[in-house]
C-alpha cells in the first residue's frame, strides 16, 4: 500500500511538472510569436538565436534563418529600387529638356497651330510625368509615411478640386472612417477616382461614396451614374495605357493604373463593377495600425 502511495506522489509530482513545463513551452511559442509579428511589421528587432536543443530551440532558429533571408532579398529589393529611382530621374530629366525646347520655339513662331501644338506639348509633359510616377511607385521608389487620417475630410478635400472643372456634378458620402495612411498619396488615389467618375458623368451627374471600417479592415466604395462599362473592359480599367472604348476625354490611360499602386502600396486592393447606375469602385485596407513606414 505504502509502494502504491509513493508511486502515486512520484506521478503526481510528474504530471505537475509536465503542466509547468507545458505552460513554459506556450509561454516560449508566445513570445516568438510575438517577436516574429513585431519583425514583419518593422516594429521589432531580428530574432535572437536559440542555444537550447528542445523543439522550441529548433523552431526559434528556423524562424531566425527565414529572417535573414526576408531582411537579405529586402536589401536587394532597396537596392533596385534606387537603381530603378535613379533611372526614372534620368529619363525625367533627358526628356524635360527638348520639351521645354519645343514649347519655347512654338510659342516664339506664333505658327496659325500654335494652340494645338502647344496643347499635344503639354499633354506629353503630362504622359511623362505620370508614367514615370508609376514606374516609381511600382519599384517602391517613394516613401510613404503612415498616420491617422479621417477619410470623409480628405475625400472631401480632394473633390474641392475639381468642383470648378467639372460643373453640376454631385458628391454624397455616406459613413464615416479614420484609417492609417499616406495623406498625400491616399489623397491622390482618391482625386484620381474623383476625376474619373467625373469624366464619365454628365452635367448633373451623381457619384456616392460609401465608408466604412470595422476592426480588421477599412472599406471603401465610389459609384456614379454614369452608366458604366462594357463588361469585357472591367479586367483592364487599372492597365497603364487604358481608356475605355466610349470615353471621350483625353486621358492618358495612367490615372487608375497610379490608384492600384497606390492602394498596393496600403497592402489593399481595389476592384471595378458595374451597376445598375453606372461604375462602381470597391477599395478594401486592412486596418494595420503598428506599421508607420513602408520599407
Amino acid at each position: 500500500m505504502g509502494g502504491l502511495m509513493a508511486l502515486a506522489a512520484v506521478l503526481g509530482a510528474f504530471c505537475i511538472a509536465l503542466l509547468l513545463l507545458r505552460g513554459r513551452d506556450r509561454l516560449r511559442i508566445r513570445r516568438l510569436r510575438q517577436q516574429t509579428e513585431d519583425f514583419l511589421t518593422h516594429a521589432g528587432k531580428p530574432m535572437d538565436v536559440a542555444l537550447g536543443e528542445d523543439g522550441i530551440a529548433v523552431l526559434q532558429n528556423e524562424i531566425c534563418e527565414l529572417q535573414d533571408r526576408l531582411i537579405r532579398a529586402r536589401e536587394l529589393q532597396k537596392e533596385e529600387c534606387s537603381r530603378t529611382s535613379s533611372l526614372t530621374a534620368d529619363i525625367s530629366h533627358q526628356l524635360k529638356t527638348p520639351l521645354t525646347t519645343l514649347r519655347l520655339y512654338t510659342e516664339m513662331d506664333a505658327a496659325p497651330h500654335m494652340e494645338g501644338s502647344l496643347e499635344q506639348i503639354s499633354r506629353m509633359e503630362n504622359l511623362i510625368q505620370g508614367l514615370l510616377r508609376l514606374e516609381r511607385l511600382c519599384a517602391d521608389g517613394y516613401s510613404f509615411v503612415y498616420q491617422q487620417q479621417d477619410m470623409g475630410e480628405l475625400i472631401e478635400e480632394q473633390w474641392s478640386f475639381l468642383t470648378a472643372a467639372f460643373p453640376g456634378r454631385k458628391l454624397k458620402i455616406t459613413g464615416e472612417a479614420t484609417i492609417r495612411c499616406d495623406k498625400k498619396w491616399m489623397g491622390e488615389a482618391f482625386l484620381n477616382l474623383l476625376k474619373n467618375a467625373c469624366e464619365h458623368t454628365l452635367p448633373g451627374g451623381n457619384i456616392w461614396v460609401s465608408l466604412e471600417k470595422t476592426d480588421a479592415a477599412f472599406f471603401c466604395t465610389l459609384e456614379d451614374d454614369g452608366g458604366g462599362v462594357r463588361e469585357r473592359e472591367l479586367p483592364h480599367l487599372f492597365e497603364r495605357f487604358y481608356r475605355a472604348e466610349h470615353q471621350s476625354t483625353q486621358g492618358a490611360g495612367i490615372g487608375l493604373a497610379i490608384v492600384r499602386e497606390i492602394i498596393r502600396r496600403h497592402h489593399g486592393a481595389i476592384v471595378a463593377c458595374n451597376t445598375l447606375r453606372g461604375l462602381k469602385m470597391e477599395i478594401t485596407l486592412p486596418v494595420i495600425d503598428g506599421i508607420l513606414t513602408n520599407s
